[in-house]
């Protein structure tokens, strides 16, 4: 569980954290490789949401998945390009977000996705929250959190750690950086 004073911090944006639908490129079901191959080519992207002719979500297309969707045997036959439908190579296993979904969640599903879906009860495609609007507001959070609470160990916390005092300098930021690999 998140806690409510980071959480609130993470909330605090004059920016909202969803880019509206009517701002997100596109591209539908039926429209063909083609047009999603410029559409993906003219916003620069790596995939786009994919919705039906009701704005409900259906999945994503990215440029491997048009690729793909022309490659016929071992050589690519690019007249499929006008001829095969989104619907036909896109990834319909996309997971999106509702509109009442939990911050937790959001943060849990951002992990592994460069943006989520976001829809109403009905399944009508409302926008994207990026992992960049997020990672905006997680800068934010981790720069002003001391500088707006007072921030102390707690006494059980303390001698369950070999840590007497938290000191960022304790730890070599070389080591930070260069993982745990030996």
């Amino acid at each position: 569980m998140i806690g409510s004073h980071i959480e609130g911090l993470l909330m605090q944006s004059e920016e909202s954290l969803m880019v509206c639908a009517n701002d997100v490129a596109t591209v539908r079901t039926e429209n063909n490789l083609l047009h999603a191959l410029l559409v993906l080519s003219s916003v620069g992207y790596n995939s786009i949401p994919v919705i039906d002719h009701k704005s409900r979500i259906k999945g994503k297309i990215s440029m491997p998945m048009i690729i793909n969707g022309v490659l016929e045997g071992d050589d690519y036959d690019w007249s499929l390009l006008s001829e095969r439908k989104v619907g036909d190579v896109m990834d319909s296993s996309v997971r999106f977000l509702s509109t009442e979904a939990q911050f937790e969640d959001i943060l849990h599903m951002l992990v592994d996705q460069n943006y989520l879906c976001v829809a109403d009860k009905k399944g009508i495609f409302r926008g994207i929250i990026t992992r960049k609007a997020m990672l905006k507001r997680v800068n934010y959070m981790a720069h002003e959190f001391e500088r707006i609470y007072d921030v102390r160990f707690k006494e059980e916390y303390r001698s369950q750690t070999e840590v007497d005092d938290y000191n960022i300098e304790k730890f070599s930021r070389q080591e930070l950086l260069r993982g745990r690999a030996d």
